[in-house]
């Protein structure tokens, strides 16, 4: 399957059926009369992107993420969304997500370029395994916004299939800002959900540590590897497995999973997701020269010196933070239920 075929899903993603809360914004409203809703593109815990006509500009087709009523009444839930807008004013490249600054909203949303075609965990879903020049290909192409963001002090920090759009026209586009970080600001404790996918989420990212710009060379190894196999690396049902393999192990080797990978794509991968960042690929345009060369690459053995798991980390503090990391989203799925109820119930109050 070519990625950004038509026969691509033709959207950021459709939401039949979707039954959004009281007081949501539905499609057939008009916002600060000039954005009409016209359809929901998708509806999260978070957020709800519509799909919507720009009234002033010949009626052009954009895309609209709201926040939840929920989200914007909490301070530490709502810096998520904050940030994604602070970010996503300072970016201009062709393969990241275009936003429009608005000015005068009535209340907080983003204005975003709308995008006909179906993300990488679509395509995925479908075809499983990309084939090794492809799936190559595609990873060295993400490797320029990437090096982008890293060259304006920018940390994505959630590259994930999801958060790549592959476009019918050819191109793709790096999304959803919402956990990135720039070098100037403060930190943020845990930003919404957990900041970051446990499935490609680099190891010194579950221990707590910020990372830099080899934290996303990692995330991106990460879905080279499930491009190339057809497998996600340190798979399980259990969160805290996930998170512990990572720390303590290497994944399978490539070739054991699908041994038609050459050597050379094998070696790559495994050098981006090394556990020490300093073995990595320095930055994204190192990472991006061995995918355009592949033929190019020392095979160096590294397939050989993988470590398997250990059940637990032995340092009491690593085991904490694993722990941590499964507990904090029941608890932040309790608080938005204890929000929306207050919500509710202050509303049939009136």
């Amino acid at each position: 399957m070519k990625l950004g075929s038509p026969s691509a899903r033709t959207d950021h993603g459709s939401a039949p059926g979707t039954h959004l809360a009281p007081g949501e914004p539905q499609p057939g409203t008009v916002l600060d009369e000039r954005f009409a809703l016209t359809e929901i593109i998708s509806a999260g815990g978070m957020s709800t992107i519509y799909k919507a006509l720009d009234l002033q500009n010949d009626s052009r087709v954009v895309a609209i993420k709201i926040p939840l009523q929920i989200v914007e009444a909490d301070p530490q839930m709502f810096s998520r969304f904050a940030r994604e807008d602070q970010i996503g004013a300072e970016l201009d490249h062709p393969s990241i997500l275009k936003f429009y600054p608005v000015k005068d909203k009535s209340r907080v949303y983003l204005v975003m370029e709308y995008l006909d075609g179906q993300t990488l965990f679509e395509v995925l879903r479908e075809c499983r395994v990309l084939p090794e020049a492809e799936a190559l290909s595609l990873a060295s192409r993400i490797c320029e916004p990437l090096q982008y963001l890293h060259d304006r002090g920018i940390l994505h920090r959630d590259l994930k299939p999801e958060n790549i759009m592959l476009c019918r026209d050819g191109t793709f586009r790096l999304m959803d800002f919402g956990i990135a970080r720039l070098a100037h600001t403060k930190r943020l404790t845990f930003v919404g959900f957990a900041p970051g996918t446990p499935h490609y989420m680099a190891p010194e990212r579950v221990n707590g540590k910020r990372g830099d710009a080899r934290t996303d060379v990692y995330c991106l190894g990460a879905m080279l590897y499930e491009m190339l196999t057809g497998k996600i690396a340190f798979n399980d049902v259990d969160i805290t497995t996930i998170m512990n393999a990572r720390v303590t192990g290497d994944p399978d080797p490539p070739r054991s999973v699908n041994p038609n990978i050459s050597p050379q794509a094998e070696e790559i991968v495994l050098q981006a997701m090394e556990r020490d960042p300093d073995k990595r690929f320095p930055t994204a345009a190192a990472f991006k020269a061995a995918l355009d060369q592949p033929a190019q690459v020392q095979v160096t053995g590294r397939c050989d010196r993988l470590e398997p798991s250990t059940p637990f980390k032995r340092k009491m503090r690593n085991a904490r933070t694993i722990i941590l990391w499964a507990i904090v989203p029941v608890l932040i799925q309790i608080l938005l239920f204890f929000l929306l109820w207050r919500h509710l119930n202050s509303k049939h109050g009136r």
